[in-house]
């Protein structure tokens, strides 16, 4: 069962950690620019930002509460972050409707897919 909530605070850029049964924040994650979503990982290890104002995904490790990865060259991504079944990628929804894959071992964007 979840316990713990991640959300975006595009107002001053931080993730909020809020534990769900007292509604008390616990901690604040230092992000990109607007973070305009936050999306947990199904294993609940990461959390990844899309950060609206500098183009950007912040990647959180939940057990240091750190951003320990930053990926740019994302264009605006919105709130939408889905991860794959096998959790081997995410695919990031940006501005202009494309899709960013990234590949979640490395860390890196592996391609980006344009809508037609």
């Amino acid at each position: 069962m979840v316990k713990t909530l991640f959300a975006a605070n595009s107002g001053n850029n931080t993730i909020s950690v809020v534990e769900i049964s007292t509604g008390r924040i616990t901690d604040t994650i230092p992000v990109g620019q607007q973070p305009y979503g936050a999306t947990l990982s199904s294993e609940g290890k990461r959390v990844y930002s899309g950060n609206l104002a500098d183009s950007s995904v912040s990647v959180i490790d939940v057990a240091t509460r750190k951003v320990f990865a930053t990926l740019h060259d994302v264009n605006n991504p919105r709130q939408a972050i889905v991860f794959t079944r096998d959790n081997r990628y995410v695919y990031v929804l940006n501005k202009d409707l494309s899709l960013s894959k990234i590949d979640r071992q490395t860390q890196r964007i592996v391609t980006t897919i344009g809508c037609r």
